[in-house]
């Protein structure tokens, strides 16, 4: 050791003296190992949510504007500088916008907004008057935070009339569904404060809302159930002013009174704390033993700054569902905001990010199956967590979701007892068995395959994905076997080898959908006529489920119709263009125009699993580019058929700016591109050690009380245990 440390002295002396001879060399080395350093240093950081802000859009080209959240609720701003609406913070809604701006009686129009996780930023213009807004949620409490900034950028001085609109119609609700109730109460209004603040008093007195101004305006007037606040400003050349406000929303008058005056009088204070507490709550997500989740998740170390930018931004939409207000439950991880579904967990939706869940909140993943194994999920889509009732109707992936979240919190925690803990009067082991072979109450006569009913159980939207589908058929399968080794490993080998016989037969039934050639398969209709499904759902979840049974030039094809009839350069389509019912299935989710977010995830998930790792890293890198718009919502609309179609957050066909699934393409990263898939009754932790392409590390990855480090090096992976 000490030979070779003289060695490198030497050479760092020789280097030295040659470094004296070349100063503009030494200086260029010196520079690049500065800015190598500094590269490491930043790939090495869980990054800020400001760095993880999208970018500035034109707001006439979206389709669905920005929206935002705290624990609490959620809201969408409006085609204006300052409204905002969809507000909800359940069991309270606002119905209709909070007020516009106008400037000399003229409305500005709104040009520009810009996403972040914890703010939306908005920009206009109107009679020489640049304006932007800044709008804020306090983390945990019912209200809003505005802050406008006017700016005279012009040779002369600018005097203008500053009006706003000031409208809070709430009213309170116990039973929501899919649709968020909006149908506001009466109001009365008031000046109060001195002339710095309006108080809204729901006239049957059941809620009240309060506005609170910093700077208080010159005149403040109320009217029927609203009001108005007025400025007379004066701005010399190349100045700006600010007027900073809060609305607060409540049951109590005293409340909102109080609440929109403490953010009000230290509002810089107050604004600021907003940014500081999603950052130490999304820091949070990654740090063992934190407050604030029962578990974390793994830090990603790579100098691939789009795969890096993917991993975190997929963790903060995630994060942006999450709630600590409802009655049943501490956490709950709600399916989509703001439009539709704020207090409902999807079953379907957390299929698709079930080994994230599992990492980050084990004990609420646990609480949410103990629920669902109570209840009938073959009467519904999901729970909702206000009253805990199940809502919609069934959906023909339940059974599925809910098997593959038991095993998923099995294979992370190693929590093997709670097979035996018994709910509703069967253990969870007799649940899954239930869950597996549950298909088989749907084989119609005669038949071999489930039959999953018709479009509203399945892609709602296509008309042709219906009855003896090869998705959910294919998982039946992959659920067997899957029983049948945790029975075999439980040493009950006569049941294991029951289900893994009706798995065979069950498996030629899949296979023979297969269209050769096409890379896509068939559903079965009652009628016997087979259908091409050119949809990205059969090669997610056959290619998902029955991956090994699937030959490599079966593989290949449908690769090859992926690539050739749904990717795009930046997103994809969901259904193929070509389909026999494209023109009957236009939504942005599940039709040709578009895709849920889980899909383009699955996707790479699964071009991971044909060993497909060089496209599987493209398409992530492709899809990239969409986080400069926001989040990863519910789907990305293509503005047209070609590839270089422009992609925008979707809201035609009722479509959420946020969506849980968006966590799916860091269940992705995680599972596929480090290879994390525990097994517990294999006893393996990283399912297969083949390269992928790119260099880095998942840090602090839980594994029933160890933790991991995982490297991809050009080599493959590999594991260390520290």
């Amino acid at each position: 050791m000490r030979k070779n440390s003289a060695k490198q002295t030497d050479r760092e002396r020789d280097l030295g003296v040659e470094f004296k001879k070349h100063p503009v060399v030494a200086a260029l080395v010196l520079a690049l190992l500065l800015a190598t350093k500094a590269v490491y240093a930043q790939s090495e950081a869980i990054p800020s949510l400001a760095e993880l802000g999208g970018q500035w859009q034109s707001a006439p080209s979206l389709r669905s504007l920005p929206a935002l959240n705290n624990t609490r609720g959620a809201a969408q701003v409006a085609s204006d500088l300052v409204s905002i609406e969809n507000v909800s913070f359940p069991p309270i809604t606002m119905a209709g916008e909070t007020g516009g701006m106008s400037i000399n009686g003229r409305r500005p129009a709104l040009q520009e907004t810009r996403w972040f996780p914890y703010q939306v930023l908005r920009r206009g213009a109107a009679e020489g008057i640049a304006i932007e807004s800044s709008t804020r949620m306090p983390y945990s409490e019912n209200g809003f935070l505005f802050h406008l900034v006017f700016s005279n950028q012009g040779p002369s001085v600018q005097t203008f009339e500053l009006k706003i609109n000031l409208s809070a119609s709430t009213s309170l609700h116990r039973n929501w569904g899919w649709e968020v109730p909006r149908d506001g109460n009466r109001f009365a209004a008031a000046v109060s404060e001195g002339g710095s603040g309006l108080v809204l008093r729901d006239v049957s007195g059941g809620l009240a809302n309060c506005f609170f101004f910093a700077r208080k305006p010159d005149k403040l007037f109320a009217q029927d159930g609203s009001g108005t606040a007025i400025w007379r400003i004066m701005l010399k050349p190349r100045s700006s002013m600010s007027i900073d406000y809060a609305l607060a929303l409540g049951a109590k008058e005293a409340d909102v009174r109080a609440l929109a005056g403490k953010w009000v009088r230290r509002f810089s204070s107050a604004f600021e704390q907003v940014e500081h507490d999603w950052q130490e709550r999304f820091e949070a997500m990654f740090t063992p033993n934190n407050r604030y989740f029962s578990g974390h998740l793994p830090r990603l170390v790579t100098r691939d700054e789009k795969l890096r930018r993917v991993y975190y931004v997929s963790v903060a939409s995630l994060l942006a569902t999450y709630r600590t207000s409802f009655p049943l439950a501490p956490r709950v991880y709600v399916s989509n905001a703001p439009h539709y579904n704020n207090i409902m967990v999807y079953f379907w939706d957390t299929r698709e990010w079930a080994t994230v869940l599992a990492l980050l909140d084990p004990a609420m993943l646990k609480e949410y199956l103990r629920q669902w194994l109570t209840k009938d999920i073959h009467r519904g889509y999901a729970e909702e967590f206000l009253t805990g009732s199940l809502q919609g109707p069934w959906y023909s992936a339940n059974d599925f979701s809910v098997f593959l979240q038991i095993d998923t919190y099995l294979n992370v925690t190693g929590d093997h007892a709670f097979l035996a803990e018994k709910i509703n009067g069967k253990t969870v082991l007799e649940h899954m068995d239930a869950l597996a072979t549950y298909w088989k109450t749907l084989v119609r006569p005669g038949r071999t395959l489930a039959d999953y009913g018709e479009a509203p159980n399945l892609l709602e939207c296509v008309p042709t994905y219906i009855h003896e589908v090869p998705s959910f058929n294919a998982a039946n399968v992959w659920m067997m076997r899957r029983l049948a080794a945790i029975y075999a490993a439980e040493g009950n080998s006569g049941r294991a080898e029951e289900l893994r016989s009706e798995a065979k037969t069950l498996l030629a039934a899949v296979l023979n959908l297969y269209e050769p050639g096409q890379g896509v398969f068939d559903s079965l209709h009652r009628d016997g006529t087979r259908v091409q499904m050119r949809h990205v759902f059969d090669y997610t979840t056959v290619g998902l489920t029955i991956t090994s049974d699937l030959s490599e030039q079966t593989r290949r094809e449908m690769t090859g119709f992926v690539e050739r009839e749904l990717l795009t350069d930046h997103w994809m389509r969901a259904q193929s263009l070509t389909d026999p019912a494209a023109a009957n299935s236009d939504r942005p989710d599940h039709g040709p125009m578009g895709a849920f977010s889980a899909w383009p995830a699955e996707t790479i998930a699964v071009m991971s699993e044909f060993g497909q790792y060089g496209k599987a890293l493209d398409f992530l890198h492709r899809c990239a580019e969409v986080t400069s718009e926001g989040p990863f919502s519910q789907s990305r609309e293509l503005l047209g058929k070609t590839s270089d179609a422009p992609t925008r957050i979707a809201s035609r066909g009722d479509q959420d700016y946020y969506v849980s699934s968006g966590a799916s393409f860091a269940e992705t990263i995680i599972r596929e591109f480090f290879g994390y898939q525990p097994d517990w009754v294999t006893h393996t932790t990283v399912a297969n050690r083949e390269p992928r392409g790119f260099e880095g590390q998942l840090l602090n990855v839980s594994q029933v009380g160890r933790k991991l480090t995982i490297n991809s090096t050009p080599r493959g992976l590999n594991v260390e245990e520290r």
